[in-house]
């Protein structure tokens, strides 16, 4: 089952890497909890994200991203307020 474009979670329970095919973690924890991550401005996203967000929020916004250990692929990206906790927490259920 593929959790998304770059996870792919086997009957095990096991996520992988849909890019170089290697082990992240287990979807009944946290698959991710082992991933590379990167934490930066929100404007670093690309020229498409141009405006300050102070000027929309009274918190500090920010771009995260995780990369794959292994093949350094990029897992997943959020735009988020900087002190809320990742919403990509997510487990598998059987």
């Amino acid at each position: 089952m593929n959790v998304n474009d770059a996870i792919r979670v086997d009957d095990a329970g096991t996520a992988t890497c849909v890019n170089c095919g290697k082990g992240l973690g287990l979807g009944s924890g946290d698959p991710l909890a082992a991933v590379l991550r990167s934490e930066r401005p929100s404007m670093a996203a690309g020229p498409g994200v141009r405006a300050d967000p102070r000027l929309f929020a009274d918190r500090p916004i920010v771009l995260r991203q995780t990369f794959c250990p292994h093949c350094l692929a990029l897992l997943s990206t959020e735009i988020v307020p900087g002190d809320e906790v990742s919403y990509r927490h997510w487990h598998l259920g059987k």
